[in-house]
């Protein structure tokens, strides 16, 4: 759509949705794939979509974990997972502007030479394939790691991370090795 009037990111914190800016919205009816793992292959998908479009550029596209999108380590768009009886997966996507000193754990930016309405046709036509890819999810781990590996250092989290990030498990779930050796998991939490 055009523009949102309740825009929203995680844990009810407002996003602003102006004009010239990206929103969409899919709603998913296969309950075997957990929000985690849609939360992931979404961020993938675009992630993929822009890094092909972008690549003789010096832009660099990046992925926060759980549902942040970073060009040159700032967020410029963000995915969030609603459950109710289906999964809803909203998607914002700062293209033409963004919030000057709204994201108060992430600077934000936006990404004016990609187009409207390519992206979100790309985003449509491939979002099919990638659903179904979710079955074999390694191959989506594998991926977000590629974006999320160069910029975890920079991560800014709700809570502190205690170790090393080492990826995700096959829930979507982040995988943190402690100094001990032991790996620990945090989960997302979702609206519901």
């Amino acid at each position: 759509s055009a523009t949102q009037t309740k825009g929203r990111g995680q844990r009810g914190r407002k996003w602003e949705s102006n004009f010239g800016n990206l929103y969409l919205t899919g709603c998913f009816y296969n309950q075997k794939t957990t929000p985690g793992q849609l939360s992931i292959a979404v961020g993938v998908l675009i992630s993929n979509i822009l890094q092909a479009k972008l690549l003789n550029t010096e832009l660099k596209i990046g992925i926060k974990w759980p549902n942040d999108l970073l060009v040159n380590g700032q967020k410029f768009g963000g995915i969030l997972i609603e459950m109710e009886e289906n999964i809803y997966v909203g998607i914002g996507i700062n293209l033409s502007c963004h919030p000057e000193n709204h994201f108060s754990v992430m600077p934000a930016a936006h990404l004016p030479t990609v187009s409207k309405d390519w992206l979100m046709k790309e985003i449509i036509k491939n979002i099919d394939d990638q659903f179904l890819k979710i079955q074999d999810f390694n191959a989506i781990r594998q991926s977000w790691w590629n974006f999320a590996k160069d910029c975890v250092n920079d991560w800014r989290l709700r809570e502190p991370i205690n170790g090393d990030v080492v990826g995700i498990d096959s829930l979507g779930q982040l995988l943190i090795k402690k100094d001990d050796g032991k790996i620990t998991h945090r989960h997302q939490t979702f609206a519901s």
